[in-house]
């Protein structure tokens, strides 16, 4: 447990051409009384004021109906069951690749050891994912323009195939209540625009994007995502949808 008193002074340090450094100061912080828990961090002085806006949020994925859960399959702990084409009691393995940089679910097999199929061994139904839900890369660097890059599991593809298998570089994120109280197409959406990256760039350093950071975001209360919602089922461009989603982030100001 820190004092109420101590503070930590953030700046930004960029490097010019000729590799001198300007420092420029973005706030003086608080340090959280439990240090082991996410630090809110601005990187740079424009993220400053999303810090201020998300320390006043109080909802979290799980008070929008999802809890966030590791992809089961382990591929190199059943490299035998992989599989080139389709046998009896086979599903299709869902890679990392198969959630594409712009937000869309397109199943492709396109790395080296990255086989499409998994035939499964008897004890093995527990790898198998028979309900939509929103994937999200777990490994993404801070030099991206994205850090989250979500889409959803398509039901239908389920349907088609009997169930899929989910491989661990990917997140899943999956309702916790009967009905959900975010539609998975608008979460997907949120998570995949701009403002929701750089919230979670204040939240983590490092190249994984794991369950705990992601169950830690600080979110807007649900019913702000009514017209979002809206904006989607309408087919709206996609800077009116980044627009609504900076709006929903800094509607408590």
């Amino acid at each position: 447990v820190v004092s109420d008193k101590a503070t930590i002074k953030v700046n930004q340090v960029t490097p010019d051409s000729t590799n001198c450094l300007s420092i420029y100061p973005i706030e003086e912080v608080a340090l959280p009384e439990d240090l082991y828990k996410p630090w809110l961090l601005a990187r740079s002085v424009s993220q400053s004021r999303l810090v201020g806006v998300m320390q006043k949020l109080d909802k979290r994925l799980s008070d929008w109906g999802y809890k966030v859960s590791t992809g089961p399959l382990v591929w190199n702990r059943h490299k035998e069951q992989l599989k080139e084409k389709f046998e009896g009691a086979s599903y299709p393995i869902v890679w990392s690749e198969s959630i594409t940089a712009n937000g869309n679910f397109v199943w492709k097999t396109e790395k080296k050891n990255h086989l499409p199929y998994l035939k499964l061994k008897n004890g093995d139904n527990w790898l198998i994912t028979k309900k939509s839900c929103v994937l999200l890369q777990r490994t993404t660097s801070k030099e991206q323009s994205k850090r989250l890059i979500a889409s959803v599991l398509p039901i239908e593809f389920i349907r088609e195939k009997g169930g899929v298998v989910v491989e661990n570089h990917l997140n899943m994120l999956i309702p916790i209540i009967g009905n959900d109280i975010v539609d998975p197409i608008v979460l997907s959406v949120f998570l995949n625009s701009e403002i929701v990256n750089d919230a979670f760039r204040c939240l983590s350093g490092s190249v994984a994007v794991s369950a705990y950071e992601l169950e830690s975001l600080p979110l807007p209360h649900p019913a702000q995502l009514e017209i979002l919602a809206n904006l989607i089922e309408n087919n709206a461009c996609q800077s009116a949808i980044e627009a609504e989603c900076k709006r929903i982030y800094y509607v408590s100001e």
